[in-house]
């Protein structure tokens, strides 16, 4: 039996501080192989009674269980996850935490903090909510425990929907990125230790230039993410011109075909400028997934900005506890292990960042050809037109042209607008240097084994 089943929880919350970082480490399996001050402190256990434990040793019984399952979701995949969590330590007080979690090469790596950002209020009501359902489903429907979290996991996700969250994913990405930005710059302001020499100085002297480089790569990404729901607006709003485009220019076909005996070129006109006007249709339809794929490249590649910079305040953090002389000076050791975490949301960054370049050049290609296409379609328009007026037909096509000229007026409008949108992307791509992160994390690598060798 786990210490969270015998705790009864008192009711009394613990105030995290917003400069407070709890890190962990655990196995596969979940089991505790080690934790920071502020981890001890809080949960109230000491180190050893943590060291070997299950991770659910601070669990609370008020937990959702289909929290945990949306974790394990991502984390079984190989990808960080996170979550709000509420957590009960040994004297039954409780403390609420967003929790980070990353697959390492010896099992998981957990940072957190202390929620600030204005989502958090927004959870807190769905848990209750989703915690009473899994009660009375387990009550009720005699559903075992992994059903009951799938199902709890399932409400979680139709109520991140009603918050206007488009998958957990979209709202993952915009809760780190809130809580990130609600604590502000700490590894250059709180953690700053101006009287440090050596190694010591020289890792926060890293962690400030990696602060800096990701920073930068974050607010640049918000203007990204700005454009592409403008882009995807837009898009959604120009297809519509465009299908009531190609049924106008079908109608005009149509009666066409009516004075064919009389006036056939009129009709083989017709048909011929019905081409371009569907093979617009169809390239901006194909828009749709493209932009879809896009808004999923940048939620990625912002959520791993994010958690990189997360993870860079931990070694910050980390560095000034053993400037401070309050942490021993072995717990510059485990700053490799978030060295390698931010590693590998580098090269996963890089990763994303060429897809959302490329897909991103696809993309103003095929609003190129839409826009080719309607101007091959504006000149048959115009052919069409005037050969109604040469054969006197107005009165049997007249009224087909209005409805034409006003889509086609819309729709070229638009696709001015997607040209525009698109230069502005072209003007912003999403600049990415590997090496130079590489260089800061080698440089915060380095004098943390410095130091550690010389302990």
């Amino acid at each position: 039996m786990s210490f969270g089943e015998l705790i009864v929880p008192s009711g009394l919350e613990q105030v995290i501080g917003p400069e407070e970082l709890f890190f962990s480490t655990t196995d596969r399996h979940g089991l505790i192989r080690s934790g920071n001050s502020v981890f001890v402190r809080t949960s109230r256990f000491s180190p050893d009674e943590l060291t070997g434990a299950s991770h659910n040793i601070v669990r609370h019984p008020d937990m959702p269980a289909g929290v945990f399952q949306l974790l394990w979701d991502r984390m079984l995949t190989g990808r960080p996850a996170g979550a709000y969590v509420r957590n009960l330590a040994k004297d039954g007080s409780h403390y609420w935490v967003f929790a980070t979690m990353t697959p390492s090469a010896e099992g998981f790596l957990s940072v957190r903090m202390a929620p600030r950002a204005g989502l958090f209020e927004e959870v807190k009501r769905i848990y209750k909510y989703v915690a009473d359902a899994e009660l009375e489903a387990a009550e009720r429907d005699r559903m075992n425990r992994r059903d009951v979290a799938l199902a709890g996991r399932e409400q979680i996700e139709r109520l991140l929907g009603e918050l206007g969250f488009g998958s957990h994913d979209d709202f993952l990405t915009e809760a780190l990125t809130a809580e990130v930005a609600a604590r502000g710059r700490l590894a250059s302001a709180t953690y700053a230790r101006p009287w440090a020499q050596g190694p010591i100085a020289e890792v926060l002297a890293g962690v400030g230039a990696l602060e800096t480089l990701l920073t930068d790569l974050v607010e640049r990404l918000e203007s990204y993410r700005v454009f592409s729901d403008r882009l995807m607006r837009s898009s959604t709003q120009v297809l519509d011109v465009a299908r009531r485009l190609d049924e106008v220019v079908a109608g005009a076909q149509a009666a066409s075909e009516t004075v064919a005996d009389t006036v056939p070129v009129l009709s083989n006109v017709a048909r011929v400028m019905a081409t371009p006007t569907r093979t617009a249709m169809v390239t901006l339809e194909r828009l749709v997934p493209r932009l879809a794929a896009l808004r999923s490249y940048v939620t990625d590649l912002r959520f791993r900005i994010v958690l990189a910079s997360l993870h860079n305040d931990m070694v910050a953090a980390f560095a000034a506890e053993v400037a401070d002389g309050i942490a021993p000076r072995t717990s510059l050791s485990e700053v490799p292990q978030l060295c390698d975490a931010v590693q590998e949301s580098v090269l996963e960054m890089s990763a994303r960042a060429q897809q959302v370049n490329e897909t991103l050049r696809e993309i103003v290609s095929e609003i190129g050809e839409a826009g080719e296409r309607l101007t091959e379609f504006r000149w048959f328009l115009g052919k069409w037109r005037m050969l109604v007026l040469r054969h006197r037909v107005e009165g049997a096509l007249g009224d087909l042209v209005r409805p034409i000229d006003d889509e086609f007026t819309a729709i070229w409008d638009g696709l001015d607008m997607l040209h525009e949108l698109g230069r502005e992307f072209e003007a912003s791509a999403v600049p990415f240097d590997v090496r130079e992160l590489e260089a800061q994390l080698a440089r915060i690598r380095v004098a943390a084994t410095e130091y550690r060798d010389a302990c």
